[in-house]
């Protein structure tokens, strides 16, 4: 049985995943853009080697995904959308990079100029991702006290189960950030049936986990601004769990990202059966 798992960063050094990948060829390492993100904000040669050391040694067994800008345009009607959502020949690529951080002209100056690209562009996307965590973190307090009475913030808190109006909440806020994310564009150009399919599209999924991060928020407490850098790792971890629902899970040691992972992939599957229900 095929086994996919999109991997969190603080897993790809692990021996847990050098298990998980030697166990079995139909095992999978699923990387999404933010992992490289990770990998290359360091700025090190030694970094990245020690990076890839365990996906390096299973090239044919890593799957390495588009960007989630890319993955927000995939329409949700098209069959195997995570066919889509990956690039060709990633083991190529890999074993390309093992190979020359492995070898004697990893310092050559061709190659140092490669990877100053790399470093380049993640360090260049950092000042957009804080500026849209700072945007999210100043938001929750709103949505909490717009989406949830006093006794619903208590339940939530004593991790009770939710009333009826207490999802109809948490899915009318997540289809609301969805139509913001996408700017309408997704249902303005698309047949009625797409109301059926908006959970396969990213912008949606994406819009739910924000949702449920806000639930995690309230739940330890409504705590304080954090520091911006901690609030864009929330952010990846959010979309790690997103990236996770498309496959069959999420490897990470991230109790948080973890939590996130398990409470979006219910909360889609509880849409799914609601909507088969109902036809």
């Amino acid at each position: 049985m095929i086994q996919r798992l999109i991997i969190d960063s603080n897993m790809l050094q692990s021996e847990h995943l050098r298990y998980f990948l030697n166990t079995s060829s139909t095992n999978f390492a699923v990387l999404p853009d933010f992992a490289w993100f990770e990998i290359y904000k360091q700025r090190s040669i030694e970094a990245v080697a020690s990076a890839l050391s365990v996906i390096g040694d299973f090239p044919e067994q890593v799957i390495v995904l588009k960007s989630g800008r890319e993955i927000a345009e995939i329409d949700s009607r098209t069959p195997m959308m995570p066919s889509l959502m990956q690039y060709e020949d990633a083991a190529g690529s890999i074993r390309e990079m093992v190979d020359i951080l492995n070898g004697p002209g990893r310092n050559a100056p061709e190659i140092l100029d490669q990877l100053d690209r790399m470093w380049d562009g993640a360090v260049n996307f950092l000042p957009g991702m804080l500026e849209g965590a700072q945007d999210i973190m100043a938001s929750l307090p709103e949505m909490s006290e717009q989406m949830f009475k006093p006794q619903h913030l208590r339940i939530i808190r004593q991790n009770s189960r939710y009333t009826p109006e207490m999802f109809s909440s948490i899915f009318g806020a997540a289809d609301q950030i969805w139509e913001t994310l996408s700017d309408g564009g997704e249902r303005r150009s698309t047949p009625s049936g797409f109301a059926e399919n908006k959970t396969h599209t990213y912008l949606y999924r994406y819009a739910l986990a924000l949702v449920i991060y806000l639930l995690w928020w309230i739940r330890n407490g409504n705590q304080a601004q954090k520091r911006l850098d901690r609030a864009r790792n929330d952010l990846i971890d959010l979309s790690f769990a997103v990236y996770g629902t498309y496959y069959e899970g999420l490897m990470t040691s991230d109790k948080k990202a973890g939590w996130m992972y398990e409470n979006l992939r219910l909360a889609l599957n509880a849409i799914e059966m609601e909507t088969t229900t109902n036809r």
